[in-house]
């Protein structure tokens, strides 16, 4: 994972084969597609928000800030 001092939790792989991976060393989640060998990184909404799962539907990931008490979801379809 990309980072100084990454440090995976939970991992998820969407229906495109994205890994989805949250990271508390970065406070970050990160996106990796193994068909470009390339990460995309979102940054958490807030300090130490700690996803410690992560879940989904078809174009969403849905990440669960336990940290934060919160939810963020991340669409990855265009709504139509």
């Amino acid at each position: 994972m990309p980072g100084d001092l990454p440090r995976t939790y939970a991992v998820y792989v969407d229906e495109r084969d994205i890994v989805w991976l949250s990271d508390f060393g970065g406070n970050a989640v990160h996106a990796f597609d193994p068909q470009t060998d390339k990460f995309t990184t979102y940054p958490k909404s807030t300090e130490n928000a700690d996803v410690r799962q992560i879940n989904g539907r078809r174009g969403e990931v849905w990440l669960p800030e336990s940290g934060a008490d919160r939810l963020v979801v991340i669409r990855t379809v265009s709504a139509k």
